[in-house]
C-alpha cells in the first residue's frame, strides 16, 4: 500500500496577511469581507456591552461538552453549519425547505430552534424543559428562594423525579395561581394566559436603612436576605423551609409586599437576542399588568 506523503510545511511570517493570502491561494478561504453580516452583527453585540465572553465560550475549555459537539457549535456561530441555503449554494439541491418539516426555509436557527418536525419538535422541547430544571434546581440549592416559587411549567413531575428535583409544596401546580389575580378575573382566562417557566413571590426589598419586621421576617436593607425573626447576627438564608410555613407562604403576603418574579428561559440567536427579548416581553405583557402585587419583574 502507497503510504501518504507528509502534509508540506509552509513558512508565513505572521498569522494575519500572510495567513490570509496563503489561505484565499489555496483554498479560496482568506479573503473574508469584513463588511458581512456575521461581523456586524459580533461587533454591535460586544459593543453593547451585553455579552459575557467567559460564558458564552465556556464550552471551548469544558470537559463535559464532546469535542464534535464543540465543532458543531464553532459552524453555527460561523454560520457554517450545513444546510438547504447551502446546499442550493453549492448547487447540490434546488430547495431551501427543510427537508423534515418541509414548512419553512432551512437554516442554522432552524435546525437549533425552529424545525416542526414532530421528533424535532420533542427533542426542542426537552432540550428547553433540561435547562429549566437545571435553573429550578440551582434556585432550590440557594435555600429560602425554593419556598418562593408558587408554580412551574417544566415538564412533567415523572421528569423531575428523573433528575432528582424534589417539587417544593408552594409549586405543585404548573398554573399560576389564583391569588395572584383580580379577586373576579374569570378561571377560563386564567388558564389560557400566558404561563412562564417560573414564578417566584419574595418579600419585597426594603428601601430604608432601618430593619423592618413584617409577616415574621426581619428584611435587612442592603441585603437581598431574609432571615427569622429574633435572630441578632447576619445569618444565610435557611436552607430549609420554615418551620412555620402558613406564616411565611408566599400566598399570606400582603399585595403591596408581594415582590413577583416571571422567569422565562429562551434560546436565542447568539448575536442577536433581541428580537427573542421582544418576544418574550410581548408574551407575558398582559400578564404583568394583571397580577396583584407591588412590583413585577420579567
Amino acid at each position: 500500500m502507497a503510504h501518504t506523503p507528509p502534509p508540506k510545511l509552509w513558512y508565513l511570517p505572521n498569522h494575519r496577511d500572510a495567513l490570509q493570502a496563503h489561505m484565499h491561494f489555496l483554498h479560496k478561504l482568506g479573503n473574508a469581507k469584513t463588511e458581512a453580516n456575521y461581523r456586524a452583527y459580533y461587533q454591535t453585540f460586544i459593543k453593547d456591552g451585553t455579552a459575557n465572553g467567559a460564558a458564552s465560550n465556556a464550552y471551548l475549555t469544558s470537559s463535559d461538552v464532546p469535542f464534535k459537539t464543540k465543532c458543531i457549535i464553532m459552524k453555527y456561530r460561523t454560520g457554517t453549519l450545513y444546510n438547504q441555503e447551502h446546499a442550493v449554494l453549492f448547487k447540490l439541491s434546488t430547495s431551501q425547505t427543510c427537508p423534515l418539516c418541509l414548512l419553512h426555509v432551512d437554516s442554522a436557527l432552524h435546525i437549533l430552534s425552529g424545525c416542526q418536525h414532530t421528533q424535532i419538535r420533542n427533542m426542542i422541547t426537552e432540550r428547553h424543559s433540561i435547562a429549566c430544571r437545571m435553573i429550578f434546581k440551582a434556585i432550590r440549592k440557594t435555600g429560602s428562594l425554593g419556598a418562593c416559587i408558587v408554580s412551574k411549567d417544566i415538564g412533567s413531575n415523572k421528569r423531575m423525579a428523573m433528575q432528582y428535583l424534589q417539587i417544593p409544596e408552594t409549586a405543585e401546580s404548573r398554573s399560576v395561581p389564583k391569588w395572584l389575580f383580580p379577586p373576579r378575573f374569570p378561571d377560563e382566562d386564567r388558564f389560557i394566559s400566558s404561563r412562564p417557566d417560573f414564578v417566584l413571590v419574595t418579600l419585597i426589598a426594603a428601601k430604608h436603612t432601618k430593619k423592618t419586621n413584617v409577616g415574621g421576617w426581619v428584611l435587612q436593607s442592603g441585603r437581598e436576605q431574609l432571615r427569622e425573626t429574633g435572630s441578632t447576627s447576619a445569618a444565610p438564608p435557611a436552607t430549609s423551609r420554615a418551620t412555620n410555613p402558613r406564616q411565611h407562604r408566599p400566598k399570606d403576603l400582603s399585595k403591596p409586599r408581594r415582590d413577583i418574579h416571571l422567569v422565562e428561559i429562551k434560546y436565542c440567536e447568539d448575536t442577536r437576542p433581541q428580537n427573542q427579548l421582544n418576544a418574550t416581553k410581548e408574551q407575558h405583557k398582559d400578564i404583568c399588568n394583571i397580577f396583584q402585587g407591588a412590583s413585577v419583574t420579567l
